[in-house]
């Protein structure tokens, strides 16, 4: 029996949304930054983005940084693939 994308629908197949600051501690996370970079940016200690990296972790059901990170780029990915 032949795999077809029609069994997976728009909502199956859409990324979970998350808040804003999620976003962007996401996209930081994606570009390689230091957990104390991207504190830095994002105006909080580093305690607390090691704290919502393991939050997020938890959310994508993912074991490692890395893990999530290749999440977040492929979040990229499809903002960037989605028609206007």
């Amino acid at each position: 029996m032949p795999i077809t994308t029609e069994a997976i629908t728009p909502a199956a197949a859409a990324p979970p949304e998350l808040p804003l600051d999620q976003h962007e501690l996401l996209r930081l996370l994606a570009g390689g930054l230091s957990d104390q970079a991207i504190g830095r940016r994002l105006g909080m200690s580093r305690r607390t983005v090691q704290r919502r990296i393991r939050s997020l972790m938890d959310f994508f059901d993912v074991q490692t940084r890395f893990q999530l990170g290749m999440c977040a780029a492929r979040r990229v990915i499809s903002v960037i693939e989605q028609p206007l």
